[in-house]
């Protein structure tokens, strides 16, 4: 229906901006967990962000992605692909990351911990340009399962039985009791062939994704995709989405307390969980950590859903500057965070800082591009335009 077409555009904005927001006042923290460490909420609320807000990424992408194909092509969407995802990516990586290299070594030179610096802080042009992409990490994976989801789009319209069995399968997990245990079970089993307990640590070291980390972010990714097939299911989401994100949040609790690894999340940083250095453990603690994901991704996405159903023009230009945000953003924290270290004011006081200065940089660096870029269209058109 044309109405419900509206609708989902509007909330899909909403979880693409809450998302993003989100973003940089979790990078501060832990920008100030790693710094200084030995506050149990700090690492208890970073902890909790970060076992449902990037596949929260991944799955948007999907619903996303698979409704774009399907008003395209496959040769259309995989140059789309490649120019949105391949083209920003190498800009990337020959411009903010070695930029945002560049001051995190300065800052940690200044700013050491444990009184030394590891090889990878040496002020030296290998580390400045290395390959390690940093948070851009996520649209690597996600041109990569992108590439792939095309691929297996292409197939499934030569053998439609199959994709008509995929979409009864999805349909009745979103319409079941077990749906949420059964995705949280699909995503420990994927994990348990890594170590530590939550996904991630290693997926930004390499351009190259990880194949457990591959398949786990692609997880949430088909998720998205299916669901934006079967648009009707919305309705699943926004059917007891408080009461699946309350419930998030209440088993979020005893599973920190019992599961948090601090060597595998913070590198030392941080008292870790009452059972987390028993091994034979960790595929309960990964399964909880799987309820507390899709319970809260569930419960977010069906509250958007659910009450944000008009457009709000601030909403959509804050969606349509989300990338820019997301790009840039590591740069302005870094400083901001260096430059407010030497200050000698409260860690809150700081925190609160750079998550307000970082928002300011990003927006205000996006607007001045676009207005620049409106500026020089115009100028073009009306030299073209005949006297």
């Amino acid at each position: 229906m044309p109405q419900d077409g509206n609708q989902r555009r509007h909330h899909l904005d909403a979880i693409r901006v809450s998302a993003i927001l989100l973003l940089i006042p979790y990078h501060a923290a832990r920008y100030i967990q790693k710094g200084a460490g030995g506050n149990e909420i700090v690492d208890a609320v970073v902890w909790f962000v970060h076992t449902w807000h990037m596949p929260l990424f991944f799955a948007i992408s999907g619903f996303l992605a698979a409704g774009a194909l399907r008003r395209s092509s496959a040769a259309r969407q995989l140059r789309a692909r490649l120019r949105r995802l391949g083209l920003p990516l190498a800009v990337g990586m020959l411009t903010v990351v070695p930029l945002a290299n560049f001051l995190v070594i300065g800052a940690a030179a200044a700013w050491p911990r444990n009184e030394a610096l590891p090889p990878k802080r040496e002020m030296d042009l290998a580390n400045v340009f290395s390959l390690t992409p940093r948070h851009l990490w996520f649209i690597a994976y996600l041109l990569m399962i992108s590439l792939v989801a095309i691929g297996i789009w292409v197939a499934i319209q030569r053998a439609p039985r199959i994709g008509s069995a995929l979409g009864r399968g999805f349909r009745a997990l979103m319409r079941s009791w077990w749906g949420v245990p059964v995705l949280a079970s699909i995503g420990a089993a994927i994990l348990i062939t890594k170590s530590g307990w939550v996904a991630g640590g290693t997926a930004s070291n390499s351009l190259v994704p990880t194949p457990t980390l591959f398949a786990y972010y692609s997880l949430f990714f088909f998720f998205g995709w299916l669901l934006s097939g079967q648009s009707d299911l919305l309705g699943e989401l926004k059917r007891g989405a408080w009461l699946r994100l309350g419930a998030g949040l209440a088993i979020a609790v005893p599973a920190f307390l019992l599961f948090y690894d601090n060597a595998d999340f913070t590198g030392q940083v941080g008292t870790p969980g009452v059972l987390a250095e028993i091994d034979g453990l960790r595929i309960y603690g990964l399964f909880a950590v799987g309820l507390v994901c899709w319970l809260t991704l569930f419960g977010v996405w069906g509250v958007l859903a659910r009450y944000v159903r008009k457009e709000s023009r601030v909403l959509r230009y804050l969606a349509g500057a989300s990338f820019w945000i997301y790009l840039v953003h590591i740069p302005f924290l870094v400083v901001l965070q260096s430059s407010l270290a030497e200050t000698g004011l409260a860690v809150p006081e700081r925190y609160v800082l750079t998550v307000i200065g970082t928002l300011a940089c990003a927006i205000g660096t996006y607007a001045l591009i676009r207005g620049t870029r409106s500026l020089a269209i115009k100028h073009v058109r009306a030299r073209n335009a005949p006297v």
